[in-house]
């Protein structure tokens, strides 16, 4: 159903993914873990469209490279599914970079930028 929304997502083709909104504290324990699962599934296709683009290889060349169909790059480039962590390192390989995964502290605003 192209130009309607699921869970706060838009699905008509072509649209801008930006971050979704937080929850509001009432909305429950179930709308927070939506939001969580959609948030970092739009960082890692973000990470993956702009390490791709970095390399100069287009969706179908990267997707030929690590064994996918282009359709799924994009999917995952717009946030709409969650890679495996296997997926991730088998992306970074076609790429001819390496997956780097880490944890950095949040500051008191519960940002990831670095505390002064």
């Amino acid at each position: 159903m192209a130009g309607s929304t699921t869970g706060g997502r838009s699905t008509k083709t072509g649209t801008s993914r930006t971050a979704p909104r937080r929850p509001a504290p009432g909305r429950g324990a179930e709308a927070f873990a939506r939001y969580e699962r959609t948030r970092t599934s739009i960082m890692a296709g973000s990470a993956v469209r702009a390490a791709r683009r970095r390399a100069g290889v287009s969706q179908a060349e990267l997707a030929a490279r690590s064994g996918t169909s282009q359709p799924s790059i994009a999917r995952l480039e717009k946030g709409l599914v969650s890679p495996t962590v296997i997926t991730l390192d088998r992306i970074a390989r076609a790429l001819g970079t390496d997956l780097v995964i880490d944890f950095e502290p949040r500051t008191r605003d519960g940002s990831g930028a670095p505390r002064a």
